[in-house]
């Protein structure tokens, strides 16, 4: 039986469509990429030629800090750099935003990640849920909230320096390496590792379900971004 109130359910709803939105979109393009070989050129030109590496380097740390999705720049990182560079290069990057993102939270900008806060309705004290190491490694793996919410949202729980990069860096590095890999392959043109990414894609969301779906109901809160329903404002 789910418990679980409309909104909160509402919430579940809009996620599971946008992974589905996500995933049917990087198929189509592989399709694509397989019958019609000549866009794909002019792409891969396009990036290799014009625009400059230091540029897209300087885009990918900065932007991602300010709220650009994460995940555009790992499918293009793939197509700029190839696959082995561009899982080094998200790597490092990756590392830089964690890391930013930490001094930024313990700063004057603390007041303004405060309203970022609020505004994804996350209540202050199952905040400090994530203090449980356990929990914030499933927090910063599960989709729910925003690559830059979830960064503030996990410095912002007390936890020192190192385990703070070990948990964040670690949990979304994984998840980020198929999507590396099927920007990488689709500028190569390499059809099994393309159907490889793919797998590796569907087959992440279908373990982050399964994970999501066996949190305590705290912990899924945290995630979606939502508190919890009053029980006036709840059915039954």
């Amino acid at each position: 039986m789910d418990d679980r109130s409309p909104r909160q359910r509402s919430f579940a709803r809009i996620r599971v469509a946008v992974l589905l939105v996500l995933f049917l979109t990087l198929l189509a393009l592989a399709v694509y990429a397989v019958v019609n070989h000549q866009p794909i050129a002019a792409l891969q030109n396009y990036l290799e030629n014009r625009v400059h590496p230091a540029l897209f380097i300087l885009l990918m740390a900065v932007l991602p800090i300010l709220g650009v999705p994460i995940s555009m720049f790992l499918v293009l990182v793939g197509m700029r750099f190839g696959i082995a560079a561009g899982i080094t290069l998200s790597a490092v990057l990756m590392l830089f935003h964690l890391t930013a993102t930490y001094y930024l939270v313990h700063s004057f900008l603390r007041v303004w990640i405060g309203r970022m806060l609020h505004r994804f309705r996350i209540p202050v004290p199952e905040l400090q849920m994530l203090s449980n190491k356990r929990y914030a490694v499933v927090f910063m793996l599960v989709p729910g909230l925003p690559y830059v919410a979830k960064n503030n949202l996990l410095a912002l729980t007390g936890l020192p320096l190192v385990p703070y990069l070990l948990i964040g860096w670690l949990s979304q590095f994984v998840t980020s390496i198929p999507f590396i890999i099927f920007g990488g392959a689709v500028m190569e043109l390499d059809f099994s590792v393309l159907a490889l990414a793919l797998a590796l894609i569907l087959a992440g969301f279908l373990l982050q379900r399964l994970i999501r779906n066996n949190l305590p109901p705290a912990v899924k809160r945290l995630i979606s971004g939502a508190k919890e329903d009053h029980p006036s404002n709840s059915d039954g």
